[in-house]
């Protein structure tokens, strides 16, 4: 019996060894690195594909500069829906779309005014898209953008994946998942942010290659682009939302221009109610350090307050902004009916003559750098 029990796993063991029933092998299919999303002028869903050339990519003499030998090629195809214009691509190449690297969604600026949900609902529902993919929005020719000749890399949607994630450096922008789109969308507030991405020539004079820009931040209110943060008003953004990661803030004083670097940061908005009125109090310590000073002036402890105290109106007047702007846009930018929802499971009636926000800054300068007075 024992014999026959041994016997009969080694018949059923390669019924265990069926290897990758599933593969797909490399010159089958056609590696996305990044996809755009418009309509043509009949209606029709046109969609714009950034793919790999294996072959290229593997060469030693690769240039990212030389068009000839950039690392992707990009082609198009139209349907009257995002499924369908993704498989018409079959109809102009051989191999089946591979979205298991797709790095990039660019959705056109028109189309995001009309309203983005049923756009993205493909891309969320189908198991073979990517979610953690990163959104973007353009108001230039997709096609153009996607066929960007790179000047560093050889695949340009790496390059833009990777400008869009410089935002830990800058504090000016944030890069968004698909995602994360979707869940901010999904919040009491309906509100989500998207960076809105140019190109443009790395010098004045003309060039065959383009740089991407993060020119400003999409804003979106249920799905829709209601409207645009710039730079400044994005930093107010982070400070409420605590994604202040680092960045640079010049301070203009008397005594001179000084650089402040942000290190380490974070922040709490607390709300209470009184009388129908929410009130909001967002609550910021950020550390810093000196890292440049245009002054003659000694670094002493009366300069240190006054540059403290300086930073903090800077901090301040960034989120006032951000909130004045949400506002105008009658968008709540800063969630600020996520957090009195959870405090009172009651939605936030956002007004601006029932909401106040008051903001407690408290810095420090924990370094002035190598150089001595």
């Amino acid at each position: 019996m024992k014999k026959f029990v041994i016997f009969l796993f080694i018949l059923l063991i390669p019924v265990f060894l069926t290897g990758c029933w599933n593969r797909r092998e490399l010159n089958d299919i056609l590696i996305i690195q990044a996809v755009g999303i418009d309509k043509n002028r009949s209606g029709e869903f046109k969609l714009t594909y950034q793919v790999l050339k294996p072959k290229v990519l593997k060469s030693p003499l690769n240039l990212p500069s030389s068009p000839q030998q950039k690392g992707v090629w990009c082609f198009s195809s139209t349907g009257k829906s995002i499924f369908d214009a993704i498989r018409n691509a079959t109809l102009s190449s051989d191999k089946k779309l591979f979205w298991a690297h797709n790095k990039i969604i660019v959705i056109n600026e028109k189309m995001a005014k009309q309203g983005i949900k049923d756009v993205l609902d493909m891309l969320l529902r189908d198991h073979e898209m990517r979610s953690d993919a990163y959104l973007i929005v353009t108001s230039q020719d997709i096609e153009k953008f996607l066929d960007t000749t790179s000047p560093i890399e050889s695949i340009p949607a790496k390059e833009l994946e990777n400008v869009i994630k410089n935002y830990f450096a800058n504090a000016k922008t944030f890069p968004v998942r698909l995602y994360e789109f979707q869940k901010m969308s999904n919040t009491k507030s309906k509100t989500a942010v998207v960076p809105f991405v140019t190109t443009k020539s790395p010098l004045k004079q003309s060039s065959q290659t383009q740089m991407f820009y993060v020119e400003k931040m999409a804003i979106f209110n249920n799905y829709k682009l209601a409207g645009y943060l710039t730079h400044q008003q994005m930093r107010g953004l982070l400070w409420a939302t605590g994604k202040i990661k680092s960045g640079i803030y010049p301070i203009k004083l008397r005594e001179g221009l000084f650089s402040l670097e942000l290190i380490q940061n974070s922040s709490r908005i607390d709300v209470n109610r009184k009388d129908g009125k929410a009130f909001f109090t967002l609550r910021i310590i950020t550390e810093t350090n000196l890292g440049e000073k245009h002054s003659n002036s000694l670094i002493s402890s009366s300069l240190i307050e006054k540059i403290k105290k300086e930073l903090s109106k800077s901090i301040k007047n960034d989120i006032q902004n951000t909130l004045k702007k949400s506002f105008e846009l009658n968008c709540d930018i800063l969630h600020l009916g996520d957090i009195y929802y959870s405090s009172y499971k009651k939605p936030l009636k956002f007004d601006k003559n029932s909401i106040s926000v008051s903001i407690v800054v408290k810095p420090f300068i924990r370094r002035f750098g190598m150089m001595k007075e």
